[in-house]
């Protein structure tokens, strides 16, 4: 995994404004850069329970998942994010199963990579404690830099960072209309800037209008 970045999670935080959405907070290892993902109540609810955050009692898919995994002997190594097309990001988990038998003997672990919701694979990292994992170029494209807890614009990026900002206040008052006139490049980067600044309201109709395009 040498040519990932690893991520950790930094938390999770409900809109005061849009009912059900969640935003799921990622960070590398340096905390200077955050990925943020719109997710599922059910799935922040799951990730938050792993996390010792909720009622340790209640019992999520995730967690049926990982008794199953114990009992077969199936280890999950890793979760990768692996992809981003129109705001929503394609993750896989990396499953490890017991060793294959060949004429009575141990021979090797089998590895399965099994394509998966974001929010469930980082659900299921958190319980196996896995690693999780993402490209250089979603980073580039969706991370969020920050410094000294600030959002910071990117190296030679000021003119872009500022038009975005700009844009930002400048669409909570426009319509539908406007957001369908806007390319795929703009609203993914408008929807990084109303996550990091908690416009959930905003994020919602942007993540609608992607996942319209699809």
């Amino acid at each position: 995994m040498d040519q990932f970045i690893r991520l950790a999670v930094r938390g999770i935080s409900l809109s005061q404004i849009q009912s059900g959405i969640y935003v799921l907070l990622l960070e590398e290892e340096s905390g200077k850069i955050k990925l943020p993902i719109i997710i599922e109540s059910l799935q922040a609810q799951s990730i938050a329970s792993a996390l010792g955050k909720r009622d340790p009692y209640r019992s999520f898919t995730h967690d049926l998942f990982l008794s199953l995994a114990k009992e077969f002997n199936i280890k999950l190594k890793a979760v990768v994010i692996y992809k981003l097309v129109n705001g929503i990001f394609f993750s896989y988990i990396l499953l490890e199963g017991d060793y294959i038998e060949k004429e009575g003997k141990k021979i090797e672990k089998k590895e399965h990579k099994i394509d998966s919701k974001t929010s469930d694979a980082v659900a299921l990292a958190v319980r196996f404690q896995a690693p999780i994992y993402t490209t250089r170029e979603i980073f580039d494209k969706a991370g969020i830099y920050f410094e000294n807890g600030a959002p910071k614009e990117k190296e030679n990026d000021t003119s872009e960072t500022e038009m975005e900002n700009s844009a930002l206040l400048f669409f909570k008052e426009k319509s539908q209309q406007d957001l369908e006139n806007m390319t795929e490049r703009d609203l993914n980067a408008l929807l990084n800037h109303a996550v990091v600044n908690e416009c959930y309201e905003l994020a919602a109709r942007i993540k609608k209008e992607l996942d319209r395009r699809e």
